[in-house]
């Protein structure tokens, strides 16, 4: 286990990953850190300050410079930025004299040299023969490398009573399963829910979703540096859910669990930008590049896997798009936008702009093959509404949608299905189907044809829609068409799916009119949605991440707002 941490330490980088944990390590060790990593203020070469006692020996001030990997001459004393040794003068020169808290002047002071690797043995006389020469009576210093780091990890955030050896097992189960992205997540989820079993109050929730955030993190340097992210965006999702699920009943946004729980959303942020940044938005303008790099000749891969990143990259604009919503709501742009509001507009434009070359540049995402693709679907026109310059983009895919799902059906030739096995997958790609029967039972109930009925008269695609209005006349009248809402069962269920949950509308109209008048007074009905925790404590994306991961259809609340003003 020391090595996994200390390989975890040696590739984090120095700002908002080491530095992210580092608070959390000196809190487990029973120190109260008075300075925090923090951007654009100047702390004269102090990135962290704590006070506390360390191994028994009297309370002393720890003031700690960190830096990432291994310490070279470069970031010991080169022309690297913010090297080392000129921290080091400017604590001593500045900090200790004039910033340094009064009540902490008659302590002992410790410098920290802080950083995830080793020192270089080029530069090791240097080092130590610096700290010799400035070593005073009341300053001393000590290098806290990736060793010193990872025992103190071990010894107090993944200590034996708080990650038995048991579940550290499961932790190296899943390091050693990340060529097999599904098998390493279900290891590391039996891990979340091994340590969340005892989270009963206020404190053991805090601490159980630190140990998480600290496991997540070991996960993703190791699916970084294998250049494999799924095992790490699996579980983040996983852990998102699950840390809320137990923090959301102490979630104020200022006590100690809302600060375990930011930090853990904080690495989720992390893991799924890194994800996007690597494996999608390079791809989605190249013709196929997605579709050919899923490596399978059998076409029902591809669909599944694109339908997937849809999902995906809809759900990381969803969070950009709550952030900027919130930033518009606290700081309204009355002299021009704030530097936050400008890079939160162009990173959802970014994604949206993605999501329209996805879809032109890989046909498959316009021919769903299972029924549940209406969540995906669902997750990017509700994103993608809130922009009219995708107006025309979306009335495109809707077309190609729709028609595709008439023609394969009345051509039997792979429509939508109710199953998401595998095998009735391939079952409905054969030519020898057993007629009405086997299609009345595939189909015999759907959420994609009555989200399809909404936003095409929101988009007042009126023809198209008396199209798929006659179509479900003729050919659907076996199938129960109907939508899903949150009732109240969903807020103990929807982030841990502990159980089934939720309300089905059935008898959907699919007329235009009658349907958006229908999903309105649901929506208006429905007071589940507005009670969930998520909702109301300002994380509201966390419903949706779980209707993604859970495979719950989006609930109309998220266009409720437009749909009243199209029927006003």
């Amino acid at each position: 286990m020391k090595l996994i941490l200390k390989q975890y330490l040696a590739s984090l980088k120095e700002r908002a990953e080491l530095d992210a944990v580092l608070p959390d390590l000196l809190s487990s060790m029973g120190m109260n850190v008075f300075i925090s990593p923090t951007r654009g203020v100047k702390e004269y070469g102090v990135d962290m300050a704590a006070i506390g006692k360390v191994n028994g020996e009297e309370k002393k001030v720890y003031l700690f410079s960190v830096k990432s990997g291994n310490l070279t001459r470069e970031t010991w004393n080169g022309n690297a930025d913010q090297a080392l040794r000129p921290s080091f003068d400017e604590i001593q020169d500045s900090f200790i004299p004039s910033r340094l808290p009064p009540e902490h002047r008659d302590k002992k002071i410790v410098i920290c040299l802080c950083f995830g690797g080793d020192v270089n043995s080029g530069i090791r006389q240097e080092v130590s023969g610096y700290e010799r020469k400035n070593t005073q009576d009341n300053i001393s210093f000590e290098e806290w490398n990736g060793d010193k780091l990872s025992e103190l990890i071990q010894q107090y955030l993944l200590k034996e009573e708080l990650l038995p050896s048991s579940s550290q097992a499961l932790l190296r189960k899943s390091l050693a399963l990340l060529e097999q992205p599904e098998s390493s997540n279900k290891y590391f989820l039996l891990l979340i829910n091994r340590v969340f079993s005892n989270a009963t109050d206020p404190d053991s929730v805090a601490s159980s979703i630190i140990r998480i955030n600290v496991c997540l993190w070991v996960l993703f340097s190791w699916c970084r540096d294998g250049g494999n992210l799924e095992a790490a965006y699996l579980s983040s999702e996983r852990a998102l859910l699950l840390a809320w699920d137990k923090v959301k009943n102490y979630y104020t946004g200022k006590n100690r669990p809302s600060k375990a729980f930011d930090s853990i959303l904080d690495t989720y942020h992390q893991i799924t930008d890194c994800y996007i940044e690597r494996c999608l938005i390079p791809y989605v303008e190249y013709k196929y590049a997605l579709s050919h790099a899923v490596q399978s000749p059998c076409s029902i891969d591809v669909n599944i896997k694109l339908f997937d990143v849809l999902g995906r990259l809809s759900i990381k604009g969803h969070w950009v798009l709550d952030s900027l919503s919130r930033s518009y709501a606290e700081n309204p742009p009355v002299d021009g936008e704030s530097k936050e509001q400008v890079t939160l507009c162009l990173r959802l434009q970014e994604i949206t702009k993605s999501i329209r070359l996805l879809v032109n540049n890989n046909p498959t995402l316009m021919s769903p093959r299972k029924d549940s693709q209406a969540i995906d679907i669902g997750l990017a026109l509700s994103l993608l509404s809130n922009n009219s310059d995708f107006d025309g983009f979306v009335q495109g895919w809707l077309s190609e949608i729709i028609n595709r799902c008439i023609f394969s059906f009345i051509s039997d030739n792979m429509y939508p299905i109710i199953y998401d096995s595998y095998e009735k997958l391939l079952e409905n790609c054969s030519l020898d189907k057993a007629g009405d029967l086997y299609k009345n039972k595939v189909t015999g109930a759907s959420v994609l044809y009555p989200l399809l009925a909404v936003f095409c008269s929101l988009y007042k695609l009126d023809s198209l829609s008396k199209e798929l209005e006659d179509f479900s006349k003729e050919k659907l009248s076996h199938s129960t068409l109907q939508y899903w809402y949150p009732n109240q069962h969903s807020e103990q269920n929807m982030y841990s799916n502990s159980d089934t949950h939720g309300s089905a509308s059935t008898d959907f109209p699919m007329n235009g009119d009658l349907a958006k008048k229908f999903v309105a007074r649901e929506c208006q009905n429905a007071d589940s949605f507005r009670n969930m925790s998520a909702v109301i404590k300002g994380k509201a994306p966390i419903v949706l991440l779980a209707c993604r991961c859970y495979r719950y259809p989006v609930p109309f609340h998220y266009i409720e707002d437009w749909l009243l003003d199209t029927l006003n």
